[in-house]
């Protein structure tokens, strides 16, 4: 079960790993009436929303090290919380991700162990901010800026390439010379984002599939790819979402564990592990 600890941790943190305001990207290259089109119409079909829910599957690897699935429980509360349970057979909560604006705490249920770090402590690690709203967009598969209040950002706050055949994507145009990120669209679907450093040393990539309808359009992911290069073994996550389970704006459950009933494990143990 120590594989579930650090998948779970790995993916949760390093799916933050990026977009950092910093260095602006400078470009003269026009944007097409089709681009402005589709980037307006995607960010009109997301819904507006308080609450989210979702249950779900996910696949996890670790090169050659092995791999394990389990059922996911994943809810939010917009700006407040984030939570995933992991369970196995039966149903059992194995392991619990508890995110507030400030805060991550993880719980590792069968061995009895749980970490608990600030934001800011986790993203001086990683040498990039660590955001609820950026992960909460993540999940729910949406362009994102970082220190961006509300999602009030436009097309001109991107660098915009285009591919012909409805494909084009953006790239923030203030990024952080250590980190960079890259979203890229069909039409109103966001089909993968990227995320790296400079450097090359670490890279996460998410794909997104199989849409189904939200607003006015159907480009809302239910199946997410995720993989993760730069640690000591590759990590890769396939999470897929039960779209009879979807639900927005519903009411949810969400409960901060009892913490006193587990041994903690320093966010340093953790990251070193990590070898981040």
């Amino acid at each position: 079960m120590n594989h579930i600890r650090i998948a779970v941790c790995s993916i949760v943190l390093l799916i933050l790993a990026g977009c950092k305001g910093g260095k602006e990207l400078i470009s003269e290259r026009p944007v097409s009436q089709e681009v402005r089109n589709n980037f307006e119409s995607l960010m009109a079909s997301y819904p507006d929303w308080n609450t989210f829910s979702a249950k779900g599957s996910a696949d996890l690897s670790f090169g050659a090290s092995g791999s394990l699935s389990a059922s996911t429980q994943l809810r939010m509360v917009r700006g407040e919380v984030l939570q995933i349970s992991v369970r196995i057979i039966l149903g059992i909560e194995v392991a619990r991700l508890y995110m507030t604006p400030d805060s991550l705490f993880l719980v590792n249920k069968m061995q009895k162990q749980y970490v608990a770090a600030s934001l800011q402590e986790i993203g001086e690690k990683l040498s990039s901010p660590v955001s609820l709203q950026t992960v909460q967009d993540a999940l729910l598969g949406r362009i994102f800026l970082l220190n961006s209040a509300n999602n009030a950002y436009g097309i001109d706050d991107f660098e915009v390439m285009e591919s012909g055949s409805s494909r084009w994507s953006l790239s923030p145009k203030r990024q952080d010379e250590r980190f960079g990120c890259r979203f890229d669209l069909g039409e109103t679907k966001l089909l993968s984002t990227q995320m790296g450093s400079t450097s090359g040393h670490k890279e996460i990539v998410c794909h997104y599939t199989d849409f189904i309808k939200q607003g006015q359009s159907e480009n809302f992911p239910t199946k997410m790819k995720i993989a993760l290069t730069g640690l000591s073994v590759p990590v890769s996550l396939n999470l897929r979402y039960d779209s009879s389970s979807v639900s927005w704006n519903g009411k949810v459950g969400v409960e901060k564990p009892a913490l006193s009933k587990y041994t903690r494990v320093s966010a340093a143990q953790m990251l070193k592990k990590l070898s981040i």
